[in-house]
């Protein structure tokens, strides 16, 4: 799946069909909305049950995985806690660059976004896109820091700021439908799965989940959302994030949505078998060698 304009394919049986990019036309128009909204709980095609055994397999293939990172921090190390930046390889802000108060932009309007976006999900409307989203980030202690930065914003900067800020915002709007109740959305969904006996932990949050969970059946939707940053790194966490869906509820979400909010597209995906076994082998991978770099 790459963000390029493609022409749909025939649909194919779902365990054979390929992920099938889509980008939107007519920003802004209700039918947009209504196309997303379709798209996302398309009910044309079948929907994928996995092997039951699936969850199993790929929870003792990461517990190895694991193992051996354990035994090289030695059983008396904290847990570690370990998410999709890291085992992806997405470089973040440094801790001292935090502590500084050096904060990337790109990071500063990420979090701003992503607190419009839980808003605009919940109560459906954003009234003052910058003082909606410091509100909503200043109930959270960890985001306290990056409130602080940008109050402290000359006024040049928070200009600058409120008119990015303001461009996400109307393709929010323009792309985001209205969930009713019955769809069960639920936003900021965290995810955490402990191997190894709890000493580490891996850890993701959907920005959206739609729908609930089917015994034996991919059921579930979840979009996440991107503001801008590299669209392979948002696809392949979105994978990540679908593993450990796996391991929670045993399956997969049936299809997936990445939303770029910086030039208002979307694109879904339908969820394989062969997605999550691969997002695990690469797990296990980075596991084995976080484990020969430990000091």
């Amino acid at each position: 799946m790459v963000p390029v304009a493609l022409q749909q394919r025939p649909a194919r049986h779902p365990k054979t069909r390929p992920s099938t990019p889509i980008e939107p036309t007519n920003a802004g128009s209700p039918l947009e909305r209504g196309d997303f909204l379709a798209r996302l709980r398309d009910r044309s095609a079948l929907r994928p049950s996995f092997d039951p055994n699936l969850p199993g397999g790929l929870r003792a293939w990461l517990e190895d995985g694991a193992s051996a990172l354990v035994a090289t921090r030695g059983d008396d190390a904290p847990p570690m806690f370990l998410g999709p930046r890291l085992l992806l390889g997405q470089p973040g802000a440094t801790a001292s660059a935090r502590q500084a108060g050096n904060l990337p932009s790109q990071l500063v309007l990420s979090s701003l976004v992503h607190a419009l976006f839980t808003q605009l999900v919940t109560i459906g409307s954003i009234d003052d896109p910058l003082t909606d989203a410091l509100d909503a980030l200043s109930l959270h202690p960890n985001k306290l820091d990056l409130v602080h930065h940008i109050n402290g914003l000359d006024r040049r900067a928070r200009s600058a700021l409120e008119a990015d800020l303001a461009c996400h915002v109307a393709h929010l709007t323009s792309l985001t439908p209205a969930f009713l109740p019955g769809w069960l959305p639920r936003t900021d969904d965290r995810v955490a799965i402990a191997l190894a006996g709890g000493r580490v932990i891996l850890g993701g949050v959907f920005d959206l989940l739609v729908g609930a969970p089917m015994p034996g059946q991919a059921s579930v939707c979840a979009v996440q959302l991107t503001s801008g940053g590299p669209w392979a790194f948002a696809r392949a966490a979105l994978h990540y994030l679908a593993l450990l869906e796996t391991l929670r509820n045993g399956s997969p979400p049936y299809r997936l949505a990445l939303l770029d909010s910086s030039v208002g597209r979307y694109v879904t995906e339908d969820i394989q078998e062969e997605h999550v076994r691969a997002m695990a082998a690469h797990v296990v991978t980075r596991l084995t060698n976080l484990g020969g770099h430990h000091e």
